[in-house]
């Protein structure tokens, strides 16, 4: 079991862009951390960079190490960010690969219904708590060459609604936040597949930015940000919510 003298924040997928922004803005702000991610040596190299912070390589859609996980930490649970996620192909949906979609999916949904469930199990039992999942837009609206992230954020965005109608009256509060485009390696790789394969998705650009109301891509710091408000009690009445950090983009 873990000892601590406050209540933990469990980041996963804490070797993200996004995850790091949150671990290192959760590090700054006192809070005790226990960071998970796939890779064990940069993750200790990480972790030794962060105050009060505990680390485990494992992966998070493996059903036995993720309910290891939940019971190491026990009662001392607080918050959780789940932030594990992979863009998968930019692909026409009809020539998209099935095998890839099975990894989308496996990846982004398993990661959440796992985080989810075990998250549920300790925090009902205390009556407090709170769950901030990392979803997109994607899991709003429609994402053209993208179907299989598209379909898996949309799964996301169902479990995070069941699990806080469904925890509500135990005080458990979930949310998810979605992101427009991020500054960040994963869009890279995504302008410079759209840009060398589907040009007219850009629609002349070498980016997204033109598309977005504020005309430019959110930073990981901005996610980080709405990330601790979710897990605080700034936001005690606010739970099932698709938490939009997009600059506008979905304002149609």
């Amino acid at each position: 079991m873990i000892s601590s003298t406050s209540g933990i924040t469990l980041i996963t997928g804490a070797l993200g862009s996004i995850g790091k922004a949150t671990a290192q803005k959760f590090s700054a702000e006192g809070r005790s951390l226990f960071l998970v991610d796939r890779d064990p040596v940069e993750l200790e190299k990480f972790c030794a960079t962060l105050n009060h912070a505990t680390c485990r390589a494992m992966d998070a859609t493996d059903t036995k190490s993720v309910a290891m996980l939940f019971d190491d930490i026990g009662n001392h649970l607080e918050y959780v960010v789940l932030a594990v996620g992979i863009e998968g192909e930019i692909e026409d949906f009809s020539l998209s690969s099935d095998e890839i979609f099975q990894n989308v999916m496996n990846v982004n949904v398993m990661s959440v219904w796992l985080g989810l469930k075990h998250a549920l199990r300790i925090l009902g039992s205390k009556k407090s708590g709170s769950i901030a999942v990392l979803a997109s837009i994607s899991g709003t609206i429609a994402a053209p060459k993208m179907a299989s992230y598209c379909a898996s954020k949309h799964a996301v965005m169902g479990l995070v609604r069941t699990a806080a109608r469904e925890y509500g009256d135990r005080n458990i509060r979930v949310n998810a936040v979605c992101p427009g485009p991020v500054d960040s390696a994963m869009m890279d790789r995504i302008d410079a597949n759209l840009q060398e394969r589907y040009p007219e998705r850009l629609k002349g650009n070498t980016n997204a930015k033109a598309s977005i109301p504020l005309r430019r891509y959110t930073t990981p710091d901005e996610i980080a940000d709405s990330l601790s408000f979710l897990c605080s009690p700034a936001s005690s009445f606010i739970t099932g919510t698709a938490f939009m950090v997009d600059g506008g983009i979905t304002c149609r």
